[in-house]
């Protein structure tokens, strides 16, 4: 026969079981609960919180190569419209440069350089500030300023100035090399003409000496025939004729032929 304290007894065993078993349900749903509660409300914050970052504003202008004698510009797009946009520019020597710029109503935006840019490799990025709150790095985009111009101090000078200003010092260099040779060639020719007509003219005076000179040596040479013809002439008288005919000799043969040579030469 069974004993009825031992049936009492596991009576209340099994209801202190049932009991510990609803216990522990009830604990592991309410853990659940908990910890569904808690996964929802990191869910609704980490929600929350990338709603509230700020976008990074987006370069969408910007020149891959420009000549060191150009100006510098960036453009692009942002989330806010009227927001401040901070521009970043790094040189190839890691040197950070920062600037501002304003983005319209639209959210456009838009910065130029107030400067030259030497020349290399740069990097360029820009972030979107509203009120105290900076948003991420917004992407990189990297261009180069190319030597187009030669640097003297702060001013650049382009190649094809400099090319365009050698070529007209060079065409004035010849326009003034041409005037010389032409002014010079000009009064060449007017002194060259001015001496043609002194030589003329000292040509005729001396054609005429000569010819005056030739005529007193013949009348010289007839007044000595003259006076052969009465008598016999002296040693002295024939030494003196034979001096007028060389003379007469020389004035006709090669002092006249000299003066006519010069008049070939002259034309």
């Amino acid at each position: 026969m069974t004993n009825p304290k031992h049936e009492i007894l596991n009576s209340k065993q099994i209801q202190n079981f049932k009991f510990e078993i609803q216990n522990v349900l009830k604990l592991g749903f309410l853990i659940l609960v908990l910890f569904s509660v808690s996964m929802l409300g990191f869910s609704v914050f980490a929600l929350a919180a990338e709603q509230t970052t700020i976008s990074p504003p987006l370069i969408t202008l910007v020149p891959k190569d420009l000549g060191n004698n150009e100006i510098w510009y960036i453009g692009g797009a942002a989330s806010v419209p009227q927001a401040e946009v901070v521009i970043y520019l790094q040189g190839a020597q890691g040197e950070t440069l920062s600037f501002t710029a304003k983005s319209n109503e639209k959210g456009e935006w838009f910065y130029t350089h107030n400067s030259f840019l030497k020349e290399g490799v740069y990097k360029s990025w820009a972030q979107l500030k509203i009120g105290g709150e900076f948003s991420p790095p917004g992407p990189e985009v990297s261009f180069e300023i190319v030597p187009t111009a030669l640097r003297i101090g702060t001013y650049r000078v382009s190649y094809e100035m400099l090319y365009l200003a050698l070529a007209l010092a060079l065409l004035m260099a010849l326009i003034a090399l041409a005037s010389f040779v032409i002014y010079h060639f000009r009064s060449f020719r007017i002194k060259n003409a001015r001496l043609h007509k002194e030589i003329r003219e000292a040509e005729e005076e001396a054609r005429r000496g000569l010819d005056l000179l030739r005529m007193d040596i013949k009348d010289e040479i007839e007044f000595i025939s003259k006076i052969r013809k009465s008598r016999e002439l002296s040693i002295e008288e024939h030494r003196r004729e034979e001096k007028l005919m060389h003379d007469l000799d020389l004035v006709e043969r090669h002092l006249l032929k000299e003066i006519s040579d010069i008049e070939p030469a002259l034309s």
